[in-house]
């Protein structure tokens, strides 16, 4: 009977340091992921803050110094195109401006809304 007795207490504090050490694995694994989480969501919002910050200095110097040419004073001509309806639009942004991409690949796909 001690015998039995004995056998079976082993089993338990078996199953129990399996427990203690699965639960102990488990917790570093979530809280590794939490981690990796917040880290995230903190490069994500110091990209935002940059490109805000960009953008802001950016738009800044535009209104103070509307035409200027690279740091000069002269004056960009503006590029004016006609549609085929007949408007005609006119372009005062440098080159190098007009031609750069506005959206990330990332952005997605633009999709246009109609209401119901």
């Amino acid at each position: 009977m001690k015998a039995l007795l004995g056998i079976l207490a082993f089993f338990f504090f078996l199953v129990v340091l399996i427990l203690l050490l699965t639960g102990s694995y488990i917790y570093k694994v979530f809280r590794n992921i939490k981690k990796a989480a917040r880290q995230a969501a903190e490069q994500q919002e110091q990209r935002y803050r940059e490109e805000t910050g960009r953008q802001r200095s950016q738009y800044s110097q535009r209104a103070q110094k509307p035409y200027e040419a690279n740091g000069t004073n002269e004056t960009n001509e503006p590029h004016k195109t006609t549609t085929t309806t007949g408007e005609t639009i006119i372009d005062h942004r440098h080159q190098e401006r007009e031609n750069k991409k506005i959206f990330d690949d990332s952005d997605g796909e633009y999709v246009e809304f109609e209401e119901v």
